[in-house]
């Protein structure tokens, strides 16, 4: 068994399976029987007298249920006991006569974890004479007394083991197992709210070549100071966590397609820009996916790892995303092809970085207000949407005149022309649309084909040539 199943195995349902618990509690001549059970009704722990009441064999009790030993009419009160403990009272009692004849007192306790929630329910089991006052005899109250004391231990015991279990020993961040137990969480809101939720798998690019070249040493410094660097970029409601050698995920609660894809370009883009001791630079590559009605968590992964390989694929050091579930049959068809069309590709690129940010921070734009439109938002929330395209695209032509005036491109005024008319139907188109006599579709039609995506494959292409030509070599 490695450590990380060991820690699995002894922090299971939050009772610790430790050597000595047991003694600590109860001792096996005591006459008194004391066990464990998880909220399922399973029991995890017992000692031998509760063992021999319930008519086990040792070590037999663990895994089943009091449903499974107890006669049918000694399991009503059980149950009621139980629903107390579950209803926040201190204690719970029944008296009840065992197959043994004898006739008992069983005692329910809670057992909490560091956040006072419930965790596991302790049973306390001795015999008691129906004239006797119903008060726990000094075995029993010491039991008690040492009861208290392991619990307050197990507490501690408890958070320690947990952030433990729960993240990943090398980087700090999230290990598989506890994003796993957010996935299912998630996945049950996202069931009965519907919230959007975005899933992203990063991988460093080729760092076998880091290992190889500098060392497995430079390589753990290198994840570790990447996770910093993921951290410090994400959301407060997004978890990071390493899934394994040097890929990550990245969980996106209440999160559409869209705004995940503008996280990773994000992301990508701060890594890239970033200088890592030893190996200097490093890029990652990201693929994203939204979840789908219905969708289980491997599907969900699957589609987002079929993704990361697409961009791996085509050049790394980019973002790909998996493709969308249909969208409404009213949408329209242009909605859905262009909207296929606006994922970035290496092959977009005219290797000047202050265009291809801009061109893409148009691509995740356009994303986001296409996903606004088709998930119904209200008219406000589409407009501050659309304005904001607009004044990235404003930005974005004028960032790229700089630079091709400055390069010395010879139909720079043409293609200046050409942005001041782009720039001008979109103003028009805007002002119609807030006037209520154009349609949201029309405009996202033309800011998503005309002004991005078909003046970028078109128009733009033509002074890619030109930069490249004027960078000088090894640039």
């Amino acid at each position: 068994m490695n450590e990380d199943d060991l820690i699995q195995a002894i922090t299971e349902d939050d009772v610790i399976r430790m050597a000595g618990l047991l003694p600590l509690l109860m001792h096996a001549d005591g006459g008194v029987g004391f066990g464990v059970k998880g909220l399922d009704g399973r029991y995890r722990l017992a000692n031998p007298m509760l063992e021999r009441l319930l008519g086990q064999h040792p070590g037999q009790l663990a895994g089943k249920s009091e449903s499974e030993l107890l006669p049918a009419n000694l399991l009503a009160p059980l149950l009621r006991s139980d629903q107390r403990i579950l209803a926040g009272a201190a204690t719970a009692s029944e008296e009840v006569d065992l197959p043994d004849d004898g006739h008992y007192l069983w005692l329910r306790l809670p057992i909490l974890g560091p956040d006072r929630r419930l965790r596991s329910i302790a049973s306390v089991i001795f015999e008691h004479s129906p004239r006797a006052p119903r008060q726990p005899a000094a075995a029993v109250q010491q039991t008690l007394d040492s009861l208290q004391q392991a619990n307050r231990e197990l507490q501690r015991t408890v958070v320690e083991l947990e952030q433990v279990a729960s993240t990943d020993k090398l980087t700090g961040a999230w290990n598989r197992r506890r994003l796993e137990e957010c996935v299912r969480s998630e996945l049950g809101r996202f069931e009965r709210y519907q919230h959007p939720l975005s899933l992203l798998i990063l991988d460093i690019d080729f760092f076998k070549a880091i290992n190889d070249r500098h060392g497995h040493g430079t390589g753990d410094q290198v994840l570790q100071s990447l996770t910093r660097r993921l951290q410090g970029g994400l959301r407060a409601t997004d978890a990071l966590a390493r899934w394994g050698g040097e890929e990550f995920v990245v969980l996106c609660p209440d999160t559409n397609r869209a705004t995940a894809a503008t996280l990773a370009e994000r992301l990508r883009e701060q890594i890239a820009q970033a200088s890592f001791a030893d190996v200097d630079r490093l890029t990652i590559s990201i693929g994203v996916a939204e979840c789908r009605a219905g969708e289980t968590w491997d599907e969900w992964f699957q589609r987002a790892d079929e993704a990361l390989y697409r961009a791996k694929a085509a050049g790394r050091n980019q973002v790909q995303l998996a493709p969308e579930a249909a969208l409404p049959a009213d949408a329209g068809d242009y909605l859905v092809a262009n909207f296929v069309q606006l994922v970035w590709r290496s092959a977009y690129e005219c290797g000047d970085e202050a265009i291809d940010r801009g061109h893409r921070l148009l691509f995740s734009d356009a994303n986001e207000l296409l996903a606004a439109i088709l998930s119904g938002q209200a008219a406000e929330r589409v407009n501050t949407m659309v304005d904001r395209l607009l004044t990235d695209v404003l930005e974005h032509f004028h960032d790229e005149e700089t630079v091709f005036v400055a390069a010395g491109y010879p139909r720079a005024e043409e293609h200046i022309a050409m942005h001041r008319d782009l720039v001008s139907q979109s103003l028009k188109m805007a002002a119609a649309f807030r006037a209520g006599t154009q349609g949201v579709g029309d405009v996202f039609k033309f800011l998503a084909h005309d002004v991005i995506t078909r003046h970028l494959l078109s128009e733009d292409r033509k002074f890619f040539d030109h930069l490249r030509r004027q960078r000088p070599l090894g640039a």
